[in-house]
């Protein structure tokens, strides 16, 4: 059962735990990460002072609340099966048409968990393939509080994750094919939710994730397939053509290293070409 009180820019959602929400090691990733987009979704809409997610531009075309970039973190947690679980959200600036959002898990008193959020409006351009999402505006305006040191820093990898891997190709790696009824939104995108499940498919790893952070950089349309090019604790996906369309990092509970990331001269991954000029 869902109890939601609504403060502003902030919300507390009580949610009881059952076998959807949790995951043998504790709180369930996937979960986590579509419950908490709708509610990022919904403080949206109530600070553009909107019901709904039906956003659109001054001309009346739809646009949407797209990730920009994610990072969950989740320690491991134990007997949360029937358990409450409470999750203070909060939705802040960061300038332009860029929008973060942070969540807490709390169970107990205790906290059991964390996501940062960062999205931006985007709509598709006169051919409405999902390859061609261009930026847009909101028709309304919205006041918000300015972002925190964590979003600030999410956001300041992204850029940089974004600046290192333009221009550059993967030429290998494991090829999946997403399914249209499983994950695909209902505007037709890939799923945000569903990278994380093609980059963990392709880990060959049973150590549980203490932490993801995923730095979406494009889509793509259905019945295409994606490469997913696994290196250490970095995985890129991109589409058949090369273009790199999200960048994934993860920390196990087996490594000792943080996940932190550095400002890279780089382009990560051995097997990444530097991209055709057309």
């Amino acid at each position: 059962m869902l109890d939601v009180d609504t403060t502003g820019v902030g919300v507390l959602t009580r949610q009881r735990l059952g076998m959807q929400q949790l995951s043998p090691h504790g709180l369930s990733e996937t979960w986590a990460l579509g419950f908490c987009g709708d509610i990022h979704w919904q403080l949206l809409a109530a600070a553009l002072g909107q019901e709904g997610f039906g956003f659109r531009t001054a001309d009346g075309r739809p646009i949407y609340a797209a990730f920009c970039a994610t990072r969950i973190e989740l320690p491991r947690s134990r007997d949360l099966l029937g358990a409450e679980l409470d999750i203070r959200s909060r939705l802040a600036s960061l300038g332009g048409a860029c929008i973060g959002s942070r969540h807490e898990f709390r169970q107990g008193g205790q906290v059991i968990g964390s996501l940062l959020m960062l999205s931006t409006f985007v709509t598709h351009d006169e051919t409405g393939s999902n390859r061609r999402i261009v930026r847009a505006m909101p028709e309304r305006d919205c006041m918000l509080p300015e972002a925190g040191v964590e979003l600030k820093e999410l956001d300041a990898r992204a850029r940089s994750v974004l600046r290192t891997l333009r221009g550059q190709r993967v030429d290998e790696g494991v090829r999946l094919t997403p399914s249209p009824s499983l994950d695909f939104n209902a505007v037709g995108l890939l799923y945000f939710v569903s990278f994380t499940r093609l980059a963990e498919s392709v880990s060959n790893s049973v150590d549980r994730v203490r932490a993801r952070e995923i730095i979406y950089l494009g889509n793509l349309d259905q019945g295409e397939t994606v490469k997913v090019l696994q290196n250490g604790t970095e995985a890129l996906v991109a589409r058949e053509d090369g273009k790199i369309i999200a960048h994934v990092t993860a920390a196990r509970e087996a490594q000792c290293h943080s996940l932190a990331l550095e400002e890279r001269t780089e382009a990560p991954g051995a097997q990444i070409q530097p991209e055709e000029r057309r």
